[in-house]
């Protein structure tokens, strides 16, 4: 690999460079000044399809003189970029002109970076619901292991006398475990083959992973605690049925173990959708949550685990 002539460069981005600010590129592309925060560097990017944290980057270098600038893919976590595995991103389309932009491109550590989730999904079972396909099939057991190149699975549950289907995502993110339903759906008319539609389920939530994982971060952000407790509520549209998702997290070991229920909430009292958290050494009865049966509050409302 060598470095690229930064004219010959350019000229790739030329139709997308506005005119006034042709003079400057040079300078730009030829400062990255290292900080304690991270390397600060100008980047063209070109932003993923349906995603607004993944990005081709294009570098001034090639592998061959008659070749095109070289690639590698960034996600943006908070505010700063890192490099993220390229055979899965390949696969979206990307969106738009490569816009020329300066960012904090940060080192990340590879290691210790796997999370094992345990799944319970006996309450779903006896209220109906069947777990009718995962993606990728080697997920499809109760124990996922995710790592850097394996980051999500994806199980699909349907309830065919209510006619409701949803699917859960696992996965894992710079080391941060997360969860996130989607498609919670009823009434629905002439379903696709389950195969298509996990696998649809599962590349939706891949493209957008880091903003599921900063969603159930931001939750999380502030314990100090050995683990954390995260409750997650949605609701069916047009029934009393509440589906809830509640996981402890161990900080040192990596292990997640889930729990997935339904209940009746005849109040329609208002759900948020969004993740809640608490410290897992706030109570010793936290520490089996999951497999047995519990109630706490959350604001003015009860909620069984």
């Amino acid at each position: 690999m060598e470095l690229m002539d930064h004219d010959k460069f350019i000229r790739y981005f030329r139709k997308d460079i506005p005119k006034e600010e042709l003079d400057s590129i040079e300078d730009r592309l030829g400062s990255f000044p290292i900080t304690n925060r991270s390397i600060q560097i100008w980047l063209f990017l070109h932003p993923c399809c349906d995603s607004h944290t993944f990005f081709q980057a294009w570098l001034p270098c090639h592998f061959y003189p008659s070749d095109p600038p070289v690639t590698i893919f960034l996600a943006l976590w908070e505010s700063n970029y890192y490099r993220c595995p390229e055979p899965y991103f390949r696969l979206f389309p990307l969106e738009g002109p490569p816009q020329l932009r300066q960012v904090y491109l940060r080192y990340q550590d590879l290691l210790h970076r796997n999370t094992t989730f345990e799944v319970n999904d006996t309450t779903l079972t006896e209220n109906g619901f069947t777990c009718c396909n995962a993606y990728p099939e080697e997920l499809s057991g109760n124990t996922l292991t995710l790592t850097s190149t394996n980051p999500l699975g994806v199980k699909v549950y349907f309830d065919s006398q209510a006619n409701h289907r949803f699917s859960v995502g696992f996965g894992q993110c710079f080391g941060k475990g997360w969860i996130h339903v989607d498609s919670v759906e009823s009434n629905i008319i002439r379903p696709p083959p389950w195969e298509f539609y996990t696998s649809a389920e599962y590349y939706k939530m891949l493209v957008s992973t880091p903003e599921h994982a900063q969603a159930m971060n931001k939750a999380r952000s502030g314990s100090e605690g050995y683990g954390q407790i995260c409750v997650m509520q949605t609701r069916f549209p047009q029934t009393t049925r509440v589906l809830q998702i509640s996981s402890v997290m161990w900080n040192s070991s990596r292990m997640c173990r889930v729990k997935l229920g339904v209940f009746h909430d005849p109040g329609f009292c208002d759900i948020s959708g969004e993740w809640t958290a608490f410290d897992a050494d706030v109570g010793s009865f936290f520490t089996c949550l999951i497999g047995t049966d519990t109630t706490i509050y959350l604001g003015n409302r009860q909620s069984r685990f």
